[in-house]
């Protein structure tokens, strides 16, 4: 049990710092136009600056992207959101990779970003436009999230130049920054629906009203230092806001809507069916309800449906050895051919001493057993066909060895990992705080259409169904 006075201590030490962070570094005066900030995520805001203890409403906030994902930052952002709105119910999350431009980030949102189903996700991160966009389409496609685009902040080894006119930019990486930031991220937004945060021209002007060069908000070439960090806090709370001019129903928007049991008609005979069009149907319970409801999706258990198990992000370890830390995967991504079971799953990995940068490996499921056997320079399909590997999704050099520091490869090492599920073929009301709702995911991600869903059992405990249907946007 963690110590309380520890806790305490830590969180005063906390606000202490962020207090004097405050009074040591000036405000930014610009913080972004009034017509900006806030777009994009009104029904994030509204969740938060409508929740009291009478209904305190649950909010999911996702951080995703590379290391500058990982800074302090994002943990100041939460204990501001946390002190400003006291009564909500608030999960955050930042699950950073640092180093994983696009086109490894890519391959790992598959198990990250897109099973979350976040109400809002916070992204930032650098690499090719193709899968920066195809991160974006794919958040858009399978989930309702709301979604806030960071702009880049500007990097010491960057100029404070003039951006409007990238072609002009003689240097070509500069030229790149420019483009990204004021042609390709600003479209990505607007075609998706995305909040964009302008961070580089805001960034700009706090250095130019305050007479900073660009290094000295950094501590390298790109890592915010402590005013940077402080300068990056402020300028996402002042777009975290919520807007006078927007009013909606976050429970009743047109992509969320929700359904009161009571206009469901009979339920005496403990079953309940439900016709609805989404990929995602969650049931809210009476503050009473105590006993469990079976569940069947257009006649089947929600988890016979191939897609709603996945492989979750991989963990290494070595054997006999201690782990350099890090959260970095060893596979990017696995898929499989056959249907997928709830369990663990371990592989062993150990050096060809004729080619030292591949390796054999064997895999075990907890439930499936001894699985096959393979090598990382050849397609994987196990003997069960539930996990499936493709040679360029294994990332041995770099997540394993440059990440690490390592000075060379590992003679062996360990992946371990498990499948997750995004349905539940029985569900059982949760315990919840007072003001809390009762509520429970019953499938999300299923194939977007009209579907039917029947409940057997303890149905009166159901109070109502809500139903979320992702925004069709262009392709």
């Amino acid at each position: 049990m963690r110590n309380p006075i520890s806790i305490a201590t830590f969180l005063l030490s906390v606000t202490l710092s962020s207090f004097l962070l405050a009074q040591e570094y000036p405000r930014p005066s610009n913080v972004g136009s009034a017509e900006q900030v806030g777009f994009g995520v009104q029904r994030t805001m509204t969740l938060l600056a409508s929740s009291t203890p009478e209904r305190s409403h649950t909010v999911r906030i996702l951080l995703y992207g590379q290391s500058i994902t990982a800074g302090k930052w994002g943990g100041q952002l939460q204990e501001h959101l946390r002190k400003t709105y006291p009564h909500a119910n608030l999960i955050y999350e930042q699950r950073p990779l640092s180093g994983f431009a696009t086109e490894r980030l890519v391959k790992t949102s598959e198990a990250d970003l897109y099973p979350s189903y976040a109400d809002l996700v916070i992204f930032h991160d650098y690499g090719n436009n193709e899968d920066y966009e195809r991160m974006i389409r794919k958040l858009r496609d399978e989930t309702t999230s709301e979604i806030l685009i960071q702009a880049d902040h500007i990097r010491r080894s960057e100029k404070v130049i003039d951006e409007s006119s990238p072609e002009k930019i003689e240097e070509r990486r500069l030229r790149w920054a420019a483009e990204r930031n004021t042609q390709f991220l600003p479209m990505i937004a607007k075609k998706y629906g995305c909040g964009f945060d302008g961070r580089r021209e805001l960034w700009k002007a706090y250095l130019q009203e305050h007479s900073i060069p660009p290094g000295d908000l950094v501590k390298d070439d790109v890592h915010p230092n402590e005013q940077g960090t402080y300068l990056m806090t402020e300028l996402v709370k002042a777009y975290l806001v919520p807007r006078a001019d927007i009013s909606m129903d976050p429970m009743n928007c047109g992509y969320v809507e929700t359904f009161s049991a009571s206009d469901f008609g009979d339920v005496s005979n403990d079953e309940l069916t439900f016709a609805f069009e989404g990929n995602r149907i969650d049931v809210i319970f009476h503050d009473d309800a105590t006993k469990n409801c079976d569940v069947l999706i257009d006649g089947k258990k929600p988890l016979d449906d191939p897609t709603m198990l996945y492989h979750g992000r991989n963990r290494v370890r070595w054997r006999n050895t201690p782990i350099p830390p890090g959260p970095w995967p060893a596979v990017l991504k696995m898929s499989h051919e056959r249907p997928l079971v709830q369990e663990n799953w371990t592989l062993s990995a150990t050096q060809d001493p004729k080619q030292l940068e591949h390796y054999t490996f064997d895999i075990v499921g907890s439930v499936t057993g001894p699985d096959g056997s393979g090598r990382t320079d050849e397609r994987f399909v196990s003997q069960s066909k539930r996990v499936v590997i493709e040679p360029g999704d294994w990332d041995v050099p770099f997540s394993i060895v440059a990440l690490r520091r390592l000075k060379e490869l590992p003679a062996n090492f360990e992946i371990d990992w498990t499948v997750k599920s995004q349905a539940s073929n029985s569900i059982v009301p949760p315990d919840a705080k007072p003001g809390i709702e009762k509520s429970v995911t019953v499938a999300q991600r299923i194939e977007e259409g009209k579907h039917v869903v029947k409940f057997t059992g303890a149905v009166q405990g159901i109070k109502s169904l809500r139903v979320y249907a992702p925004a069709k946007f262009p392709r």
